[in-house]
């Protein structure tokens, strides 16, 4: 890791930041403002020659473009978590990930933590994918469930953010989500006594499936992996010839390897891949050794992950209506139109999962 008072370069990028600028030049250093997900605040920094010989000096590792990424102050502690991850993943020499260069939580060139990191060269994919992406998507999540705990014992790392060893714990949050949310959609949005009651016809539903569960997913009972969390297809990097890599790592950490084959099927970002793929995917994946539940585990994330879904765009169309639900350094615009209408496709999706399963 790089000692962060030698990334002379992150002046520039504070002053860009103060400036409110998305292009900034200052001695031989180009800041431009990347576009994104709705929680943090993304640069992409290039050195010119000079500049790069002169940094080369104080540096071991291989000159590039940088990212600069601000991540907002909150209990996941994401730019530590982020760090950690991608300092993990190179010392298991997977290439999945970006090299990691430094991390600065001293906030005081910026009001909030800093990860710095080499840039990625390439594109996020889209659906339908080609084989040879549906490969690479399967064989990076395939590595990724490789890293255990045991194998890195002398690492700091979080268990991964929302992955809880406990069904329990996610009927909670629905409820929770629904108590926020649901009274505000009941008498704000058209048809919105009716969704909000189709919502809590799904959570009851969810919960009843739990509670008839023999299911164990404490981490005394399952195979822990290494897991990214979100499996936004924003967040891969694909360049043809090369293995597709992640992005924000932010809520990284150990987890439930049959949970992130469920987000891997129901993350909105995949609503558009055929359903041909994702049976391939979910076929395809090889289990975890000494994990027999696995299946059986995957069938309740599958469960609660469908639910939980609408309850997110729920929030995500109160967004749209009254702006941010929380502290974001990058806001995502949506139209209260086109998040109902989301609302509403999330809504038939979990009701057809529950009514066939």
């Amino acid at each position: 890791m790089a000692d962060v008072r030698n990334l002379d370069w992150l002046r520039i990028v504070a002053n860009a930041r103060n400036a409110n600028a998305n292009d900034w030049d200052e001695d031989g250093v180009s800041v431009q403002r990347i576009g994104g997900g709705g929680n943090n605040a993304m640069y992409r920094v290039r050195l010119s020659a000079n500049v790069r010989r002169t940094f080369e000096v104080r540096c071991t590792f291989a000159l590039d473009d940088y990212a600069c990424k601000l991540c907002v102050v909150d209990d996941r502690h994401r730019a530590q978590r982020e760090f950690a991850a991608l300092d993990l993943l190179q010392r298991a020499n997977l290439d999945l990930a970006p090299q990691p260069i430094a991390l600065d939580e001293s906030c005081t060139l910026f009001e909030f933590p800093v990860v710095a990191y080499r840039w990625l060269e390439g594109s996020p994919l889209e659906p339908p994918l080609s084989k040879t992406q549906l490969h690479a998507l399967l064989d990076s999540l395939q590595q990724l469930h490789t890293i255990r705990p045991a194998d890195f014992l002398d690492v700091k790392l979080h268990d991964a953010y929302f992955h809880d060893f406990n069904f329990d714990f996610y009927i909670r949050e629905l409820r929770k989500f629904f108590s926020d949310y649901a009274r505000w959609l009941a008498t704000s949005v058209p048809d919105g006594p009716q969704l909000a009651e189709r919502q809590n016809r799904l959570i009851d539903t969810c919960a009843e499936k739990i509670a008839q569960s023999r299911v164990n997913p404490s981490r005394d009972h399952i195979a822990v992996r290494l897991s990214h969390v979100d499996p936004n297809l924003q967040n891969t990097v694909w360049q043809p010839g090369q293995p597709l890599r992640w992005v924000d790592w932010e809520f990284a950490g150990w987890g439930d390897p049959a949970m992130e084959l469920a987000d891997l099927r129901w993350h909105i970002s995949l609503d558009e891949l055929p359903e041909s793929q994702h049976a391939w995917l979910r076929h395809n994946y090889r289990r975890p050794d000494n994990d027999p539940q696995f299946d059986e585990r995957l069938a309740m994330w599958d469960c609660i992950l469908v639910t939980r879904w609408c309850l997110l765009i729920m929030r995500l169309l109160w967004s749209a209506y009254n702006g941010p639900d929380r502290v974001r350094l990058t806001h995502f615009v949506v139209t209260p139109d086109e998040a109902r209408r989301r609302l509403i496709r999330m809504i038939e999706r979990a009701e057809r999962f529950h009514q066939s399963n």
